[in-house]
């Protein structure tokens, strides 16, 4: 997730192995299911095929980034429709983390990872506080799938934090205001201003793991 292993890096067993400590028979079935989420990829067939990381893309950006805005969009329009005493609860702890951010985006030295921390912890925590069992199950399914993009590409991302707080204030106010619709709308928002801003950062340092 963190990058350790880049992407496009092929995957060698015997390596993985030794470095990891563990027999190969466990090994396989961790690359099997890493493979079946998407995190590894093979080229080629049987026993002639080859693992390596997947790489990053701006086509995946682009949906992967869809997709968590639509499922954290749904629970933003749930939290929305929280009994008052919840939603007051969930919106300050959201400004509490929210103006964390802000500080964060004026320390020096930056600290970027400070600030990747903060913004998931804004975003896991209206989600959990309005998604149900099932919608919590896909966003964690999913949402490591961004979060492998906003490791690898955080130095352009995190300059623009202060945008993002202001997008972030819109889904605050939306909650607090119990307006459901508009909740749903400014995530989803959110989420397509972080895929355009991503863009830009793929353009500048390129796709990792395509070669």
């Amino acid at each position: 997730m963190q990058g350790q292993l880049g992407p496009g890096v092929r995957l060698i067993e015997t390596e993985l192995s030794m470095r990891l400590g563990m027999s190969r028979t466990p090994l396989r079935t961790a690359l099997y299911l890493l493979n079946q989420e998407g995190y590894v990829e093979a080229v080629g067939e049987g026993r002639q095929s080859r693992l390596s990381v997947a790489p990053l893309t701006q086509d995946d950006a682009a949906e992967v980034f869809g997709i968590v805005g639509e499922i954290e969009g749904l629970a933003a329009q749930r939290a929305a429709k929280l009994p008052p005493a919840m939603r007051s609860a969930l919106v300050t702890e959201l400004r509490r983390i929210n103006a964390a951010m802000r500080a964060a985006a004026a320390w020096r030295p930056p600290r970027p990872a400070e600030t990747i921390r903060l913004d998931g912890e804004f975003h896991r925590a209206y989600t959990e506080a309005g998604a149900g069992r099932r919608l919590l199950s896909f966003f964690r399914s999913v949402k490591p799938h961004a979060d492998r993009f906003i490791y690898l590409y955080y130095t352009t991302l995190t300059t623009e934090i202060i945008v993002s707080t202001q997008e972030h204030e819109v889904i605050i106010d939306a909650i607090a205001f119990g307006d459901a619709a508009a909740a749903r709308r400014a995530v989803r928002t959110n989420w397509r201003n972080a895929a355009e801003r991503l863009a830009k950062s793929i353009t500048a340092l390129g796709e990792r793991g395509v070669w």
